[in-house]
């Protein structure tokens, strides 16, 4: 990889992971002041529509804005064409969505959904007109633009959904924070974006766009129906309560990971693309780019796991205490969905997106199986399937990776190993034991959080591997600075 192509990626990386931190901290505090204001039930209730008509947001993008990001050349009418082709996608799917309403009633037998469904469709309008001013952005390699968008934008949803819910709007609060979000987030990248889409041309085929973005579409409604079946089983089996108790440990563990994750493929993806004739530099840009995931997420998602108790006690408060154990689970589990992002930016760098469709359609059924397996059990049962789910999907997506790629795949085995067993380990052990010193949810935060510290501090010392990526990251964070 040339130096001012790894600058760019170096660039890139830090200013996503940046703003998406800052994203999580928004979020987080958001769910701190929204958890005092609202109920569990008012929760599960937008949770029972988007588990639902979320699969439009997908039918609305259809892969495209990957396509555009992935190829080596698009002209101004193509991408003309393909703002069209979303923003009509947009609309159908908004008009399907808010058509579905009744069925959707009868599904969770809950009368309250009529009203609830209707305006949380409007998002997949503006979510339509936003995707490829956004894939533009990225394209350019204007990450920061993007970063900007993707902060604003949840920033103005959390502050409208604060201020109803202040003023006792109860489930419109939640409703308003998507609108407000996604309205926020097109009118920054519009403005950025400086080009006016010109009219549809019949003249102009897109369908190259179309056939990469369709084995894209492909992988992600399967991926979809795996993340997703845990709530609407939850919340026809269990009712709105439940789910909404799980939708919280959701909301702290699993949406900041997506949250990393999503705007880092649209950073990686257009990166290792230029390169990925040489399967050498793939797989050291591959194995660079998990590094952030091993060594920031794993620690992170381990002591969350360990201190899930106090940690619950002091952002969600009194009545919630039922969270920490699905929490503690779904933070495991979560590590190793956040590792198996490297083998789909290995398969859409490489423009291998029918193998990778190929993939999904017999693992993520099997996924599904052992995700409902937990039903039974409530929401921890859930979290146990999603656990055990997602640690053979990542065995099984490496693997498979290096067979239709030719990317080595021990490397990123190693790594992960590493990761998890010489460091996530010990600073989870550490972080448990050192809360169990002291009495208060706070202080059993802050001491878990300091000895966990301590412990990496210590295994980075003790464990010349891991002392070795840490210079790797290192010098990738000076390559930010000086550029």
């Amino acid at each position: 990889m040339s130096t001012a192509l790894a600058g760019a990626a170096a660039r890139g990386g830090a200013v996503t992971v940046g703003a998406q931190v800052a994203r999580i901290v928004l979020q987080v505090g958001s769910v701190v002041v929204l958890a005092r204001l609202l109920t569990p039930e008012e929760f599960g209730l937008v949770a029972m529509v988007t588990a639902v008509i979320g699969v439009a947001d997908l039918l609305r993008d259809f892969g495209l804005s990957l396509a555009s990001v992935q190829a080596k050349e698009v002209t101004p009418a193509e991408r003309s064409n393909l703002f069209w082709a979303n923003a009509g996608l947009g609309t159908a799917c908004a008009l399907l969505a808010a058509a579905l309403t009744p069925a959707i009633v009868l599904l969770y037998d809950e009368p309250q959904l009529s009203a609830v469904v209707p305006p949380l469709a409007a998002v997949f309008l503006l979510s339509g007109l936003t995707t490829q001013y956004r894939a533009d952005l990225a394209r350019r390699l204007r990450f920061g633009t993007v970063a900007a968008a993707d902060l604003a934008g949840p920033a103005a949803g959390i502050a409208a959904a604060v201020a109803l819910g202040a003023a006792g709007a109860g489930v419109w609060a939640l409703v308003a924070q998507q609108l407000v979000g996604a309205a926020t987030i097109l009118v920054i990248v519009v403005v950025a974006g400086r080009w006016r889409p010109q009219r549809y041309r019949r003249d102009v085929p897109v369908g190259r766009f179309f056939r990469f973005g369709g084995h894209v579409l492909g992988t992600q409604l399967l991926n979809y129906v795996t993340r997703n079946v845990d709530n609407v089983a939850l919340g026809a089996v269990r009712g709105p309560a439940e789910l909404g108790l799980y939708s919280r440990a959701y909301q702290l563990v699993m949406v900041p990971i997506n949250q990393i994750n999503a705007p880092l493929t649209n950073v990686a993806v257009p990166v290792l693309a230029r390169v990925h004739e040489d399967r050498e530099q793939l797989t050291a840009g591959l194995r660079r780019a998990q590094l952030v995931a091993c060594y920031v997420t794993v620690p992170l998602l381990v002591v969350a796991a360990a201190l899930a108790g106090p940690l619950v006690d002091l952002v969600l408060g009194a009545g919630w205490q039922e969270v920490a154990p699905i929490l503690a689970v779904l933070a495991l589990g979560g590590i190793f969905r956040s590792v198996s992002q490297i083998a789909y930016w290995g398969y859409l760098a490489t423009g291998r997106t029918s193998q990778l469709l190929r993939l999904q359609l017999w693992t993520q059924p099997l996924m599904i199986v052992l995700v409902l397996g937990g039903v039974p059990w409530g929401p921890v049962g859930v979290a146990v399937g999603h656990l055990v789910a997602n640690v053979l999907y990542w065995v099984v997506s490496l693997v498979a990776l290096g067979r239709a790629t030719g990317v080595r795949v021990a490397p990123l085995v190693r790594t992960t190993a590493l990761a998890v067993f010489a460091v996530g380990a010990p600073v989870g052990a550490a972080a448990w034991a050192a809360a169990r010193l002291v009495d208060g949810a706070f202080w059993q935060v802050l001491v878990g959080v300091l000895a966990a510290g301590v412990a990496a501090v210590v295994v980075g010392a003790a464990v010349p591997a891991v002392r070795r990526d840490a210079v790797t990251m290192w010098r990738t964070a000076r390559l930010v600075v000086r550029r």
